[in-house]
């Protein structure tokens, strides 16, 4: 039926046939059944690192660097969140000793989580 319709301009003639290739091609591109489920799959593929258990003289250690840590130092610490270990490097903007917390460029790192501080 294509074949029997003129030829206005050849231009228009490429968009019609484009057109009709992709509506056949879109009933057989692939489709989630589940919406979500590929992403859980993911989610539940990242194994969490285990956690270190400081040893008394690393936990002294790191107390000590602590307390001598004021704000507006510049640190680089290592930390565990969200399952493993990252390291965070700035300018600390805030101490919190009651709640065992310092800020570092807006992003909260609990002293329980800290596994090393550089200065």
């Amino acid at each position: 039926m294509l074949n029997q319709m003129p030829r206005k301009n050849n231009r228009q003639w490429e968009m019609a046939e484009a057109k009709i290739s992709a509506s056949r091609a879109a009933q057989f591109a692939p489709f989630a059944a589940l919406s979500g489920y590929e992403a859980l799959i993911r989610k539940r593929e990242h194994m969490p690192e285990p956690r270190h258990e400081p040893t008394e003289e690393e936990a002294r250690a790191l107390s000590n660097a602590v307390m001598q840590i004021k704000r507006g130092d510049l640190i680089r610490v290592t930390c565990y969140e969200h399952g493993r270990y990252r390291t965070r490097a700035g300018k600390v903007s805030e101490i919190i000793p009651t709640l065992k917390r310092l800020v570092l460029d807006g992003h909260p790192v609990f002293f329980d989580d800290i596994r090393s501080i550089e200065r």
